[in-house]
């Protein structure tokens, strides 16, 4: 076929074309003939000398093992950690300097997991070793979704003309993501499912899935109406730990109408039920009864997983070079594509009269902020503290918005600039803050600073420094990391463009 996965990123599902999927379908089926005639280690020396750095933020037993069992199978051996105990994560250490650390220990891949949506992919920005997405936050888990092929591949021969089921927590699980986008690169697919609106699959990856994709996607009042149109049916435990507002005890009283029994199992006897597990055992969203029925097919997709895993370890670590460690890291990687991504500029040829505002008031040198909410200076103040820090802070709130009528609140910062990190706290909590930077008394730049509109993205936590930065992907400019689409930023970019 001509396709290669040497020293590869595996971030997300949707850079995969078709091929490359049934070419993977098909080197997980050989790694499972071998197993099964008796061979497991017949390539055991294949990766001989090759290490792959294992490095799970959060809980895993499933990926982790499995990309450790496939690892050691091959010949190669693992290092990391699963959870930060132990480990100078304690010490408020962030993703860049651990991954980096673990390059410069000689890794020659790595497989990460996170609980921040585009995690995987900063990691990935950083390092120059292949980088293998174990699961980041709510986004994607893109090996789940390789393995789950396999294993519908097994049951639907092909693929094409599949109806599956989805349910149980649509909203939050990665899985579905992942799984959804993957069967789209398939013919004539459609998608049934049944869930409370707290967990009901996404808006914008349904819309991805009909408009860009021609995949049916249908919605239905119950497990059984989804059991009696889907071949298979692919049951997810609630995250609990991603779901706001919600306590344990409702989220399993929301659940469960939508929980698979053998009652409702009778609505199709021959629906094969499919599970990343775990299964949540305090929740029961699969009852006990069905893990010892012809239904269950859950069990044989978590062994998929090593052949997968295997599978994917070879193509990307076979007959590849070390990677020598390189311990600079490029400024590009920081950086954003255009400027324009992140700032909202002003003409260049108009100068910005903020510092001649009366009610501003001159000043030689800092940061004046404009935009911001009526009430906001004391939240930005008691965030970040800066009359504590030292910084010459006055809150001004005289002008009357020209849209509103209403006072504005300003921050003048004499004396100073702010850091990367303030401006970011600022943006954060007041979006539609304008930064006015100040020297010898002219306004020498204006801008808006725009963040991913993502709160789980990886973006917005302050203390890992990793800036916005937006890719155009087909019609939508997506964050570079969760690759969430922000319409509001493709205007501004579309205005400016256009004057």
């Amino acid at each position: 076929m001509g396709i290669n996965f040497r020293n590869r990123d595996i971030i997300t599902i949707d850079d995969f074309s078709r091929q490359e999927l049934e070419y993977l379908i098909q080197k997980a089926q050989e790694m499972k003939k071998l197993e099964k005639s008796g061979q497991r280690y017949q390539l055991n020396k294949t990766l001989e000398g090759k290490k792959l750095a294992s490095l799970f933020y959060e809980n895993s037993t499933r990926t982790r093992t499995s990309f450790e069992t496939a690892m050691h199978e091959l010949g190669g051996t693992t290092f990391g950690f699963a959870g930060p105990e132990g480990t100078s994560l304690m010490k408020k250490e962030n993703i860049l300097a651990t991954v980096m650390m673990y390059w410069a220990n000689h890794a020659d891949a790595a497989v990460m997991r996170h609980s921040k949506d585009g995690s995987v992919q900063w990691a990935a920005d950083v390092l120059g070793i292949p980088v293998i997405n174990g699961g980041d936050g709510k986004n994607e888990h893109p090996t789940q979704a390789l393995l789950d092929l396999v294993t519908i591949d097994e049951l639907v021969p092909g693929i094409d003309g599949l109806n599956i089921g989805f349910g149980g927590d649509l909203a939050h699980g990665r899985t579905i993501r992942s799984n959804a986008l993957a069967l789209s690169k398939f013919n004539n697919i459609t998608i049934h499912w049944a869930a409370a609106d707290e967990l009901a699959m996404p808006e914008d990856l349904i819309d991805t899935l009909k408009k860009e994709r021609g995949v049916k996607v249908k919605r239905y009042d119950s497990v059984e109406d989804v059991f009696r149109n889907s071949n298979i049916y692919y049951m997810t435990r609630p995250q609990k730990e991603r779901i706001k507002g919600l306590n344990e005890a409702q989220i399993n009283d929301i659940l469960e109408k939508y929980k698979i029994d053998m009652h409702k199992i009778l609505s199709n006897p021959n629906i094969k039920i499919l599970h990343p597990m775990p299964v949540d055992s305090s929740t029961a969203e699969i009852d006990i009864t069905v893990f010892f029925s012809g239904n269950q097919y859950f069990i044989a997709q978590a062994e998929n997983g090593v052949f997968l895993r295997k599978a994917l370890l070879y193509e990307i670590l076979n007959e590849t070079d070390h990677i020598l460690f390189n311990s600079s890291i490029d400024e590009k990687v920081a950086a954003a594509n255009d400027k324009d991504y992140i700032t909202k500029s002003d003409d260049p040829n108009k100068k910005s009269d903020i510092n001649e505002k009366p009610y501003v008031g001159k000043i030689d040198y800092g940061v004046v902020i404009d935009h911001l909410e009526d009430g906001i200076t004391a939240e930005i103040e008691a965030k970040l503290q800066f009359s504590k820090r030292g910084y010459r802070v006055t809150s001004v709130l005289h002008e009357p918005s020209t849209k509103t009528g209403k006072l504005k609140d300003f921050l003048k910062i004499k004396d100073k600039l702010l850091t990367p990190r303030e401006i970011k706290e600022i943006a954060m909590i007041s979006p539609n803050a304008t930064f006015n930077i100040i020297k010898d008394r002219d306004v020498v730049e204006k801008f808006k600073y725009n963040l991913c509109k993502n709160e789980n993205c990886i973006t917005r936590v302050v203390n890992e420094d990793v800036p916005p930065k937006f890719d155009k992907i087909g019609k939508d400019l997506r964050c570079h990391y969760c690759r969430k689409p922000y319409e509001k930023l493709c205007q501004i970019i579309q205005n400016l463009k256009n004057s």
